[in-house]
């Protein structure tokens, strides 16, 4: 395998959350990412064929916020499990920042799925559930009216000493997470937030 094709692999998470407000949840997103190297990170192949990494100063976390509701849960679950794979197998654009995808989708009134998947290259799976325990503060944080604390994680991918933690926002328990692994476990107070990566 080459050293290009080596640094492409993403991970991926996949949660199930109920009651989300969709626009709080973006803006918790972006409060962590936004202003970070994590989101303005582009790779370029340099002349050796490594990866080189490039910062584009006006990158900006997008969250894509879709509505399945008029759709049967079967076909509603086919066609994630589709749209996973699909993603999958299309990779990411290098050239072009941030390189992560995430979308919100409503599966009924309450229920929503959240999907992301980032290049190995940004980060780990540990910093990945990092970002996760930080959006779920921040979402917290944004629906009692204050304003998140600026994210401490790093591009590097290391994280603090000690347990990685996920939890859901506000600490309403999501109602399961699609995958196999080692699920995160909730802050003091909250229900754990089961996060899983593909």
């Amino acid at each position: 395998m080459s050293a290009i094709s080596e640094e492409l692999r993403t991970e991926q998470f996949v949660l199930s959350l109920r009651g989300v407000l969709p626009y709080v949840y973006e803006h918790a997103w972006q409060s962590v990412l936004d202003g970070t190297p994590l989101t303005r990170t582009a790779l370029r192949p340099g002349p050796d064929g490594r990866l080189r990494r490039t910062l584009r100063p006006d990158a900006r976390f997008r969250l894509q916020i879709v509505d399945w509701r008029a759709t049967r849960a079967e076909v509603q679950d086919a066609r994630l499990a589709e749209r996973l794979a699909g993603e999958s197998a299309a990779g990411l654009p290098l050239d072009r920042a941030p390189l992560m995808c995430a979308t919100l989708i409503r599966r009924s009134d309450r229920n929503w799925t959240f999907a992301w998947r980032y290049a190995r290259e940004l980060m780990d799976r540990r910093a990945g559930l990092r970002v996760l325990e930080e959006v779920a503060d921040a979402y917290a944080v944004l629906l009692r009216g204050g304003t998140p604390r600026r994210a401490a994680t790093t591009a590097t991918g290391a994280t603090t000493a000690g347990a990685t933690r996920a939890v859901g926002p506000s600490g309403a328990r999501p109602v399961g997470a699609v995958g196999s692994g080692p699920p995160g476990t909730g802050a003091a107070g909250s229900r754990p937030l089961e996060a899983v990566a593909r």
